[in-house]
C-alpha cells in the first residue's frame, strides 16, 4: 500500500513579521495667536468659572449662564388636519372590518342554530363539516353558542360530547 500523504486543510499562510518600530519626529506646530478682548468682554476675577473649564471653551472665556429652554415651534396646522384625517379614516376601515368579521361569525352561529333545528343534537365534528372550518374555530363557535345560553354540552369531553338546544 502506497504512503497517503497529508493533505493540508488550510492554505499556508506567510509568516507574520512583527512591526518594527518607526521612529517618529516630533511634529512641531505653530504657536496659536488669540485676538485680544476688549476689556468690557473679559470677565471680571470674581465671575470667572475657572473649575468648569471645558474643551471647547478657552479659559480666557466665560462661560454663558444657562437661559430657559428653547421652545420650539409648532408644525404648521394645515398638517394637522391631513394627519387626522389620515388617522380618522382608517379608524373607519378598522371599525368596518370588525363589523363585517362579527357579520361573518355571527352567520356561521346561526348556520349552527338552524341544524340544531334540523337535529336535535350536533357535535363538533358536524360543526367542522358544516362550516368548512378547524376544530379550535368550532369549538370557539360551539362556546360562544353556549355562553349566550342557545345550546348547552352534554358530556364532558371526548367523542361522546354532543350539544342541544335549551
Amino acid at each position: 500500500m502506497p504512503p497517503e500523504e497529508a493533505i493540508p486543510l488550510e492554505a499556508p499562510q506567510p509568516p507574520v513579521v512583527p512591526p518594527s518600530p518607526a521612529i517618529e519626529a516630533p511634529v512641531e506646530t505653530p504657536p496659536v495667536e488669540l485676538a485680544p478682548v476688549p476689556a468690557e468682554a473679559a470677565p471680571a476675577p470674581e465671575t470667572a468659572q475657572s473649575s468648569t473649564l471645558t474643551a471647547q471653551i478657552p479659559p480666557n472665556e466665560s462661560i454663558a449662564p444657562e437661559s430657559d429652554p428653547i421652545e420650539t415651534p409648532e408644525p404648521p396646522s394645515a398638517a394637522a388636519p391631513v394627519q387626522t384625517g389620515i388617522l380618522h379614516a382608517a379608524r373607519e376601515i378598522l371599525v368596518k372590518a370588525r363589523v363585517a368579521i362579527q357579520d361573518r361569525k355571527r352567520k356561521k352561529r346561526d348556520k349552527i342554530m338552524l341544524a340544531l333545528n334540523t337535529k336535535n343534537k350536533i357535535t363538533n365534528d358536524d360543526v367542522e363539516k358544516l362550516l368548512h372550518v378547524s376544530d379550535a374555530t368550532a369549538t370557539r363557535y360551539l362556546s360562544a353558542l353556549e355562553k349566550e345560553n342557545k345550546i348547552k354540552q352534554v358530556g364532558r369531553t371526548g367523542h361522546g360530547v354532543v350539544y342541544s338546544k335549551i
